[in-house]
This record gives structure tokens, sequence and C-alpha cells, in this order.
């Protein structure tokens, strides 16, 4: 009987100590994300404004500070999706922010000369016959130009999306698109785009391809050879669009060694200077000016 009460008071105890685990687990689940509310300012604004930004609830750049533009945006969000409407971004509303950033959309791309279903699907992360079964395609040899696709927005396309770039100055360029960042760089002229890595650089950005499929496109953007011509650019990091301009021509040391590119290449935008003279390039001040014109 003693062997019975002294299991049954472990036991009791077994349960207390899961139960007060679970009471100090409660607070740090709940707040996995910071509620947020008007007049609040950091990093945690600046994720909101950029998953509101990506949703189409909000048209202005992530600047990090909680205003009226942003409390208005949250409360179109809100009521868009049957959330009670308060302008705050508590437990709920950050739930369903993650799902609709979680859920599959399409938007439409025009196919371009030279375009291949194939090239598509592997820009896009997808398969083939995925790509081909959301367009009804029976034979994905065959698509021609000015033909209109539906693709998952999700992925990387071969061309940019709609929407002014920002301006910014190097010294702010410089913190938001920091070494090791993967980015998508968009050329304007011809709205074929291509991810990089920052390997360092301080009057600019040294970059180079992350993968040799980037270094192929990269390479036809610049015509299919590699060239010191300054081209216009819209650099894509942490959800915003960033008016640059880049080289194409691989120079100097490199860190990633199986992509097709020998050395790296740059990335100036406004304000940012030469390594060798460090003065700045007029030519690729005129790019950058290009870039937010677009």
């Amino acid at each position: 009987m003693a062997l019975l009460h002294g299991r049954a008071r472990r036991r009791g105890i077994l349960i207390a100590l899961v139960l007060l685990l679970v009471c100090m687990c409660l607070p740090f689940a709940a707040s996995a994300h910071t509620v947020l509310k008007h007049g609040m300012r950091g990093e945690s604004v600046r994720e909101l404004q950029d998953i509101l930004n990506i949703l189409g609830f909000l048209d202005e750049g992530s600047d990090g500070v909680f205003g009226d533009r942003t409390r208005q945006a949250v409360i179109a969000f809100q009521k868009a999706n049957g959330l009670t409407v308060d302008g705050i971004v508590g437990a709920d509303t950050w739930s369903l922010l993650e799902a609709e950033m979680a859920r599959p959309r399409l938007e439409t791309y025009i196919v371009n000369q030279g375009d291949t279903l194939y090239d598509l699907a592997r820009l896009l992360g997808v398969s083939v016959d995925e790509l081909a079964a959301i367009n009804n395609i029976s034979n994905p040899a065959l698509i021609r130009v000015g033909q209109e696709l539906l693709i998952p927005v999700t992925g990387i396309a071969s061309r940019g999306k709609p929407g002014a770039a920002e301006m910014l100055h190097w010294d702010t360029a410089n913190r938001i698109f920091k070494v090791g960042s993967i980015v998508t760089v968009i050329d304007v002229r011809t709205g074929l785009t291509f991810r990089v890595r920052r390997r360092g650089g301080s009057l600019h950005a040294d970059v180079e391809p992350y993968t040799k499929e980037d270094t192929a496109m990269m390479k036809r953007i610049c015509g299919g050879s590699w060239t010191w011509n300054r081209r216009p650019i819209i650099v894509q990091v942490s959800g915003r669009r960033i008016a640059a301009s880049m080289n194409g021509m691989p120079h100097g040391g490199q860190t990633i060694t199986d992509n097709n590119f020998n050395g790296h290449f740059c990335i100036h935008f406004l304000g940012s200077k030469l390594h060798n003279s460090g003065k700045s390039c007029s030519q690729h001040q005129a790019c950058v000016k290009e870039a937010a014109a677009s």
C-alpha cells in the first residue's frame, strides 16, 4: 500500500512538473510575433510592411515605422479577411498574414523571344510538368512569343514584378543589402532576372552569380558575352526594390567556385564609388537614375 502511495505521489509530482513547463512555455509561444500597433518602430514592423507590400495592401517602402499608411493597410487586410478590425497586429492577424504568404499565388507572364518552358520552370523552382499543367499545355516544347502563361509568384520569375524602385543612397543600401545576402537582380531593359550573393565591397557591392544557371541568365542579359558596359537594374532585397547599376565583367576574387563565373562583378547604388579611384562613376549613376524612373 505504501508502495502504491509512493508511486501516486511521484506521478503527481511528474504531472505537476509537466504542467509547470507547459505554463512556462505558453508565454513564449504566444509571443512568437510581437503585437504591433500604431507608433511602434523596429524590424518587426519592417517585416510586417514587407508582407503587406507583397500581398498588395501597402504600396510604399518598408521603413520600420508603424505610421498611418501601415495602419490603414492592416485595417484593409483585416476587413478583407473577416478579422476584428482594430489596426492592431495581434496573434490572429499574424497567423493569417503568414497563411496568406504561404498560399500559392499566380500571375501572368508574357513569353519573350528565347524563352522556353524548361528555362522558366528552372527559374521558378518548379517542374516543367507542373508549369505545363497550370497552363493546360500538352507539349512543353511548344510555346510562342507573346503567349500568356500563369506562373507561381512564390518562385523566381525571369521577369521582375511591376512597381517603382527606390533610389536609396549607398549608405542606406549598404545596410539593407548585407554581405552574404542572396537577392534577385532585375535587368530593367530586358526584364530578365537572376540571383546574386554579396561577397563584400565598401564603396559599392561586390557580388557573384549564385549558381551556374544565374550566370547563364546574366550572360544572356549582357548579350552573350561579358562586358564592362553599365546596365540599369533593380535589386530586390528584404521586400524592397532598390534602383542600381551593374557591369557585366567577371574580375577579382570569388567565394563561389561552381557557378561558371571566374571572379565577381560590381553593383552600384546612388552615391556609391569605384574602389580603384574612390570616385563616383557617372555611367553607373546615370543607370541608377534610369532604373528609378523605370
